[in-house]
This record gives structure tokens, sequence and C-alpha cells, in this order.
């Protein structure tokens, strides 16, 4: 007797197989995005902090004072950069991360002068887009070709207000991106003071601090302030962004850009210490992809606590455009993005600027905080925190399906054998 099964017995059974395996696939598939399901949506956990040094060498070996600090982003590996506000100086860092986060150490701090001073207030690392729009310009030498392929970083800054391109290797200003015009009418230092870049890298986040005047009131106690979380174009099949307008001296107004109205909290209770008023506003944005953020909310007080900070995750997919709304943006609370509270604490620091860090060895992702000293004496601290995402739990669907699977290789075991 043949050992083997027959023909239409073994084609028969690679369909089943093949079907089984389609359906466990599907079923795979038509799972939520982590993060979108019940139950199973990010949340944020302090793992600690660490302090900076209070100087640092440039390129001519000058020290330079490390203060202002307002903004990092994560270059890879372990090697960080930050921007201080009200100066022309970008710090280089690494920074050693535990298993679950926490830092270190931080080593090889070298500081960057750009080319400009300004009251910078974010940073982010150049995505494929910049990149590729300033290689599409013509009429350039090959000294500025060349020039075109070095490390760079977009930088926000809140006194023009404008977003610059920054070379990293010598700080020398390499162009602009536009900005929308209803952001340049932001109030005195209340403007863009944060940047985040989509992972696809083409797109980019920013928002100004408080409400424009003509959206509404700032933040005072007892009441909030409405803010525009700004997605700009850098890159589209149909209009990719002009290398001109890029390098342009002039900020000209972003031919495609999508706000969302964003309700920030009003400032947190504190005991009154000094006269001041109180602030509260966006200080960072962490872009995690197809339109899900992570707001960085700061407020501080004339009192104790003097700070205090708070982490939301908004989903902009659903949100209203509201990049023609003129005026009372405020007054529009149906247009206001939903938002979900991950994360609050005061840390007793000014916490300023936000980014992605590297995937941990437990599955979550680092997150990367830095906390300006303010002036008030206070150590310039990097903050570690954790993206935690919990897995979601197996749906019956996709058990069904493994059963399915387990079930057909018993039965092609039973076939195979005489």
């Amino acid at each position: 007797m043949d050992s083997y099964p027959s023909c239409s017995r073994l084609c028969l059974t690679c369909r089943m197989t093949c079907h089984a395996l389609a359906v466990l696939f599907l079923a795979t598939a038509c799972q939520p995005e982590v993060g979108h399901a019940a139950g199973v949506e990010p949340a944020v956990a302090f793992q600690g902090m660490i302090s900076l040094p209070n100087h640092a060498n440039d390129a001519d070996g000058n020290s330079v004072e490390i203060t202002g600090l307002s903004g990092v982003a994560w270059l890879g590996d372990d090697e960080y950069v930050a921007v201080m506000d009200n100066s022309q100086h970008m710090l280089l860092f690494r920074l050693s991360l535990t298993q679950t986060g926490k830092p270190t150490a931080v080593e090889s701090l070298r500081i960057v002068t750009l080319s400009q001073r300004h009251d910078y207030e974010d940073v982010v690392p150049c995505p494929g887009a910049v990149v590729q729009a300033m290689q599409r310009d013509r009429g350039r030498t090959a000294v500025e070709r060349g020039k075109d392929s070095e490390p760079c970083v977009l930088v926000c800054e809140e006194d023009t207000p404008a977003v610059r391109v920054f070379s990293l290797a010598d700080g020398s200003m390499m162009g602009t991106v536009p900005l929308p015009e209803n952001l340049l009418t932001r109030r005195p230092n209340r403007g863009p003071e944060s940047l985040a870049i989509e992972p696809d890298g083409r797109s980019l986040w920013t928002a100004n601090e408080e409400a424009l005047a003509n959206d509404g009131p700032p933040a005072t106690v007892g009441g909030g302030t409405v803010v525009r979380l700004t997605r700009l174009s850098l890159a589209a099949d149909e209009q990719p962004l002009p290398f001109d307008r890029l390098r342009s001296r002039r900020e000209a107004p972003a031919t495609t850009a999508f706000q969302a109205a964003y309700s920030v909290e009003p400032p947190h209770a504190f005991v009154r210490v000094f006269s001041g008023q109180p602030l509260s506003g966006v200080a960072a944005l962490v872009a995690l992809g197809r339109g899900r953020l992570l707001v960085l909310e700061r407020s501080g007080g004339p009192g104790l606590p003097p700070f205090a900070s708070r982490i939301y995750l908004v989903d902009t997919k659903a949100a209203v455009d509201v990049s023609a709304v003129e005026r009372d943006l405020a007054a529009r609370k149906e247009a206001i993005v939903e938002k979900r509270l991950l994360w609050s604490d005061s840390l007793g620091v000014n916490l300023e600027g936000m980014c992605l860090g590297p995937m941990l060895a437990d599955g979550n992702r680092a997150l990367v905080a830095i906390a300006d000293n303010g002036g008030l004496g206070t150590p310039n601290q990097l903050v570690g925190l954790s993206l935690v995402t919990p897995a979601p739990a197996a749906k019956p669907g996709v058990l069904g399906a493994v059963a399915a699977i387990v079930a057909i290789a018993v039965v092609v075991g039973r076939l195979s054998n005489p």
C-alpha cells in the first residue's frame, strides 16, 4: 500500500490549509491599531531624572553656559540635540538609558553655535522630504549641493516667528519652512513653541503656546486657552515643497496646512508667593503616526508649586479643519478636538520639551523630556518617561482561526500517515 496520500486528498488538504491561513490573516489584519481599541490605549510612566552640566564647550573650545533649554530631539542611537531659548546655541549630547527608560548618564556634550540668534523653542531632525526639496533646487554650485547632504535640524523660534533649517555641522542656516499667516499673529512670547515630525517624514506639526489674539483669551486662573495644532505638508505627490521657498529669508505662508482646535487646561492650583500672572500652554508635541499626537501642556504660576506638566493623547484624524476660521476660535466648542490625559505631575521642574527616544527592552518606547532652569537657580534636567502600550487581548475570531489551523494540521498529519 502506498504510504503517501493521493493527489486529490493533498489538494483538498492544501485548499483547506490556505483557507484557514486566510481566515487567520484577515482576523489579525482587522484588529484595530494598538492604542485605538478600548482598554489598550497607551500610558506614560515616569522613570527618573538626571541633571545636566552647567557648561559645555563650543567648536573653538570656549565654555558656554547651558541655560534656557527649551526643546530636545533624538538623533538615533544614544545621540540627542537640544536648543536654548534667547540664544544662538544648540547642545549635542549622548544619553544613556536603562532598559525601562531611566536616564543614567550624560556624556560628550558639545555646543553648536547657530548663525542667527532667536528665541528658539523646539527642534527635530530634518526629514527626508526637506532634504529632497533642497536637492531638487536648480542652479546651485557643487559645494551647495554637497552641503545639502549634511545632517540638519528644523528649529522653531517664536520671536519672528519661523521654522528654520540649520546645519548640525557648523550651525549655518540653510532655509526656512513657511508658516501659515495666522500663526504670525501670535501673542508676544506665546507663539510656536513645539515641533514634531510624523513618522513617515512628510508632515510637520507645530502649535502656538497660547491663543492667538483673534482666537480667544490667554490662560488665566480658572480659565484655559484654545490653540491651533498645525500640520504642515513637507511633501506631497502633487506639490512637493519648493526649495526656493525653503531657502527664502522671507517667511511666506505655507500652501497646505491643516489646523485643529485644541483646548489647554487652566493653570494649576498654587499658593501665591509673589506677584505675577500664571500661564498655561502647549510646550511640546510628539507625533505617533496617523495623526495621533502626544501634547505636553505646561503651566506656571507665581507660587508653589511653580510648575505643573500634563501629557495628553490626541487623535486628529476626525478633527475639524479650522484653518479657514479667522477669529473667535475659542467660541467654537464643537470644533475642539478630544484629548485623553496620560500623565500629570509637577516634578518641581519646568518641562519645556519632549521627544520620542529608542525602543526599550521591555517593548515600550522611551520618552525624553527636558527641563529649563528658568533662571531660578534650579539645575537643568533630563526627565526619563516611557510610552507604555499594553498588548491587545486576542479576539475570539483570532483564537478560532488558530484553532482551525491546529485542527487542519492534525488532519494533514493523519492523511500523511499510512
